[in-house]
């Protein structure tokens, strides 16, 4: 069993991303990536290497609020259970393995959002 600290070292999204990944039947299914964040002290924010899948509504104009959200336990959110758009999460780990909590995405969609998270890259600001 790998610790947490041997999640993807190498991954840093730190922002949510929009983005599609081929189907089984080949159509596109359009998700967004939300990475787990960790605080660590004065440092801030950092990857832990898991992320949340969520569906996507394609083409509704809408922009990802990008700036870390405060943590606040008194926040009255919907949990992510009884999210209708949550698929679960992904845990990706430098040597390549990857770990699905969900059953809505094949095992192919699931590498496929690996690779995405791996190459990505935060764009400069």
């Amino acid at each position: 069993m790998l610790n947490r600290y041997e999640f993807c070292i190498s991954c840093h999204m730190i922002n949510p991303v929009q983005t599609s990944i081929t189907q089984p039947d080949g159509t596109d299914r359009f998700l967004i990536i939300e990475p787990v964040l960790e605080k660590e002290g004065d440092r801030g924010l950092h990857a832990t290497g898991m992320y949340k899948i969520y569906k996507d509504a394609f083409g509704d104009e809408t922009h990802l609020f990008t700036e870390p959200a405060e943590l606040n336990a008194d926040s009255n959110h919907l949990p992510d259970e009884a999210n209708p758009d949550y698929l679960g999460t992904l845990r990706v780990f430098d040597n390549g393995e990857i770990a699905y909590t969900g059953d809505l995405l094949s095992i192919p969609e699931q590498r496929e959002l690996a690779e995405i998270i791996q190459r990505y890259e935060e764009p400069d600001i």
